[in-house]
């Protein structure tokens, strides 16, 4: 590999260090022999291991290295970050799960005052007010109900929804400064039961998002609702 990316080496050791190639030396190879295989500077490779620290993987050691935190995949499958920025569509790219994303509704709505209550968006801005159901390795996992600033974003359309939102945003240049976030336990509603595999659950997980763009202007809030034995959410701390 030539002249790699901090991305490139940073793909590369995590998918070396998911599919187990260092776990017998629970260490990453030193700095130096990372440059030369990747061709990069120090610089990059410092970054790639931050990055993969931040994700949980890898821990500086003093006189040890870069040591390998022990994983499996029930510690890896379904456990994200509540700092993750990027949506839920990036635990197919990261993790090999089969996803996929139904939309139920798509249409633009007026918020009236029960809606800006809800959403903290002004009464009678014009919005995108989509549900969606997160399919992840067959489960009816997360019901996400998001409303976005029609006003405030690049134009969408449902096929769009399939895929990737944020994606979409990125591509078009918009910018997501700030997210905030709060999760809570809720009661089950109807939609609930109707949309998600809840089995024997009565009640559901509930991470609400609020994003705003660079100028400090709310684009979304989105809700997402998620069984509560299926997934993690985990903010990594440290020593």
């Amino acid at each position: 590999m030539a002249n790699a990316s901090f991305n490139e080496i940073y793909q590369a050791l995590k998918e070396r260090i998911l599919a187990g190639r260092y776990s017998v030396k629970m260490r990453l190879p030193i700095e130096d022999e990372l440059i030369e295989e990747f061709h990069s500077s120090r610089y990059a490779v410092r970054k790639a291991i931050a990055q993969l620290a931040a994700d949980g993987l890898v821990y500086s050691v003093k006189g040890r290295g870069v040591v390998l935190l022990e994983h499996t995949p029930q510690t890896q499958q379904f456990n994200l970050a509540l700092n993750n920025l990027n949506g839920l569509q990036s635990l197919n790219a990261e993790r090999h799960l089969d996803y996929r994303t139904d939309v139920v509704s798509f249409q633009r709505r007026i918020v009236d005052q029960a809606l800006s209550a809800q959403t903290a968006f002004e009464v009678g801005i014009p919005v995108y007010a989509i549900q969606r159901v997160r399919v992840v390795d067959g489960v009816r996992a997360v019901l996400d109900i998001n409303y976005f600033n029609a006003q405030r974003i690049p134009e969408l359309t449902q096929e769009i929804a399939e895929q990737s939102i944020y994606r979409h945003f990125q591509k078009n240049g918009l910018k997501i400064a700030v997210v905030k976030r709060m999760l809570r336990v809720e009661t089950a509603t109807p939609l609930d039961y109707q949309l998600l595999a809840l089995g024997t659950n009565n009640c559901v997980g509930n991470m609400i998002s609020i994003a705003f763009n660079d100028q400090g202007r709310q684009i979304e809030y989105t809700e997402s609702h998620f069984i509560p034995n299926e997934f993690n959410f985990n903010e990594l701390i440290r020593n």
